[in-house]
């Protein structure tokens, strides 16, 4: 699946090199005003990592900008993300100006247009940074990729940002560093060398240099949709949604609720379509499966082992949902794997508890139990008669 996935991505970027090679073809090294006097400009906030909640914004307000005859203004800090949206993204914005209207990015003091955020940025018409503000580094990542694997992405990586700087004008050497050494250039860096157009302090200060001052500029809020697909394009977020649903599904077992039940099919609902759509490793999915499996079985073993060894494979089925999938930079850091660390103890110490309890309730004596009055004496209440009910009180205090 990771090497289909590998080369669905260089496809699409063969596509969008091809087209952007014919643009660079008329590029100079100042950007023309594109042909059309625009009526306004629609301003993105792109203060997101690239996911497919971004690439949906993004390409929402691609359509309305043109729809509107308006600039696209995208106000950047990311952290990067996921390449196959990246891409989207990039077309997103190549269609705007395509129809001879321009994409211009602010990269704001103290703000990011890192990893995938970085080859968006090229794609623009303009960049400009304030103090502080960061770009790249851009090299891609594949979790579990074979070195020729991550080196075939790699080199289409390099081609797209030397695409991107030539049709744009920018500094080729330097977005060549960025995507082959990983490279990353503080704002003022970036626009000595020409990485970028400029230096901007403020949004008034960017939209003067760019020449926007003088007309309307309309926020383009994200849709909460949009919103809802990037808090599930996280493989961290996804995984543990799953083992949730299947914690919450075991409880159900012991206590069943119409409550859990609904929580349960919810959040192992909400954990697979998050998957689908980052297009996560069938080698995660499957591990998660086997992960429930041994949970369920720990309702009738009842020693623990069962369950904690669930929780651990669902820890890294979580881990290996982004196996084979492009990203930039790797969605894994220091945050995910704290939080993965503290749910799965706090997970194996749940279920040590449980089990405790489940220990003690089997170890009390039934209520209701015939094989306590075998061979004791008693008072019959009722005429005892062979093969017809009767009642006896046997160890009664009457």
């Amino acid at each position: 699946m990771g090497r289909t996935a590998a080369i669905g991505l260089c496809g699409v970027l063969t596509l969008l090199l091809t087209a952007l090679t014919v643009s660079a073809g008329t590029a100079t090294a100042v950007v023309p005003r594109p042909l059309a006097s625009p009526a306004g400009a629609l301003l993105v906030t792109f203060d997101i990592q690239v996911d497919a909640g971004a690439a949906d914004y993004v390409h929402r307000a691609a359509q309305a900008a043109i729809a509107s005859n308006q600039d696209l203004v995208i106000v950047m800090n990311t952290p990067g993300g996921l390449l196959s949206n990246m891409v989207q993204i990039i077309n997103s914005t190549q269609e705007v100006q395509n129809h001879g209207l321009a994409v211009y990015t602010f990269v704001p003091p103290a703000a990011f247009a890192a990893s995938a955020g970085s080859y968006i940025a090229l794609a623009s018409n303009a960049i400009y940074m304030g103090n502080a503000s960061v770009i790249g580094p851009s090299t891609p990542y594949i979790i579990g990729g074979d070195p020729s694997q991550v080196q075939h992405v790699q080199n289409f990586a390099t081609a797209l940002m030397v695409s991107l700087a030539q049709a744009h004008g920018y500094n080729v050497t330097a977005a060549i560093d960025m995507a082959q050494n990983n490279t990353a250039f503080s704002g003022s860096e970036a626009a000595a060398i020409g990485l970028v157009t400029g230096m901007a302090q403020s949004l008034n200060d960017f939209l003067t240099k760019v020449g926007l001052n003088g007309v309307p500029v309309t926020p383009f809020e994200q849709p909460l949709y949009d919103r809802f697909l990037s808090f599930l394009s996280d493989p961290t977020v996804d995984g543990l949604f799953i083992l949730i649903g299947i914690i919450a599904l075991v409880l159900d077992l012991f206590h069943r609720t119409l409550f859990l039940s609904v929580v349960a099919v919810i959040f192992i609902a909400l954990g697979f379509l998050g998957a689908q759509i980052i297009g996560a490793s069938v080698v995660g999915i499957l591990i998660l499966i086997i992960a429930a499996a041994l949970v369920i079985l720990e309702v009738k073993a009842g020693h623990g082992l069962f369950a904690i060894t669930g929780i651990i494979l669902g820890l890294a089925g979580t881990y290996l949902l982004a196996y084979n999938v492009e990203y930039s930079p790797s969605p894994y850091g220091v945050t995910q794997y704290v939080i993965l660390g503290g749910t799965g103890a706090a997970l194996v110490v749940a279920f040590l508890y449980l089990t405790r309890i489940r220990k003690a309730l089997m170890a009390q004596p039934k209520l209701i139990d015939p094989t306590r009055i075998v061979n004791m004496t008693g008072r019959a209440a009722t005429d005892l008669v062979p093969g017809k009910d009767g009642v006896a009180n046997v160890g009664a205090e009457d």
